[in-house]
């Protein structure tokens, strides 16, 4: 790979985006992405993905305008191959949004247009504080975010917040970012990684069919009507309470309930006595 570090930690993968000087998203470094991605789907060894930056002080800066303004320099070419362009980033990121393992974005430096859009395609973004920025500017080169980010950033924090940070093209600092809903966590900047282990340790525990099938629900049934989301949930629900996991964790717990209630449920909430998943 010439773009990214990968790292396996038992049951968690580590991706480090690296293009040096200022890890630029580029058309090969999406190339690559689409491999892992495709590599990832299958493995059924892994249970959360955590992506950073492998530059200092950069997650990914932004898409190469360099690359963005050479294809724009044709109309008639622009206009025949943007369309195609785009939609193959939305199927990335979509593939990203929509993998059975968690995924954690841990922004250790700028993380700007495409790459805040690919940071929105995890299910939880932890920013390092510092002096950088987060936020989609595309307005300011006279563009618009197109790898998902009008429609992912109106999810997550709103309309009139996401109209407010797209239409100024606003950079946030990762306190502003936090505050808005762009980020889940603001952390200091030793404690990133660690951070990021600790929630990613803790996902790998919990069973890998119930957080495959919650990602669905929550992504394909959450932005639709009530009736619509309520079908996916309850076709979600049909098949994972069939699942062994789902069994062995049930008759576990009324194992315990049979012997005193109110411990099982402490007990259980904290994590003890569970059997371990085997995402079956």
């Amino acid at each position: 790979m010439d773009y990214f570090d990968v790292e396996q930690r038992g049951p968690i993968q580590i991706w480090k985006i690296k293009n040096p000087p200022m890890n630029y998203m580029t058309g090969p470094l999406s190339r690559e992405l689409v491999q892992l991605i495709g590599k990832l789907e299958g493995d059924d060894g892994t249970r959360v993905l955590i992506v950073t930056g492998g530059v200092e002080g950069k997650f990914i800066t932004h898409y190469s305008v360099d690359e963005l303004a050479a294809s724009a320099a044709d109309p008639a070419e622009a206009a025949r191959v943007m369309p195609r362009f785009f939609a193959a980033s939305h199927r990335t990121l979509n593939r990203i949004m929509l993998l059975p393992q968690a995924v954690i974005a841990a922004i250790n430096g700028d993380c700007m247009g495409g790459g805040y859009e690919l940071a929105l395609a995890c299910d939880f973004r932890i920013a390092a504080d510092g002096p950088y920025q987060i936020g989609l500017i595309e307005i300011l080169l006279g563009l618009l975010p197109g790898g998902g980010g009008t429609q992912r950033l109106t999810r997550l924090i709103g309309r009139g917040p996401a109209l407010e940070a797209l239409l100024f093209g606003t950079a946030y600092s990762p306190a502003q970012a936090h505050r808005i809903g762009m980020v889940n966590r603001v952390v200091p900047p030793d404690k990133l990684m660690s951070t990021a282990m600790e929630w990613a340790e803790t996902l790998a525990q919990r069973p890998p069919r119930s957080v495959a099938a919650i990602k669905r629900a929550v992504y394909l049934g959450g932005d639709r009507d009530l009736e619509t989301g309520l079908y996916v949930e309850r076709s979600e629900m049909a098949g994972i309470a069939l699942s062994e996991d789902a069994r062995n964790l049930m008759r576990a717990y009324n194992a315990e309930v049979a012997k005193d209630p109110m411990a099982a449920r402490n007990n259980f909430l904290r994590g003890k006595g569970i059997p371990p998943a085997k995402g079956r």
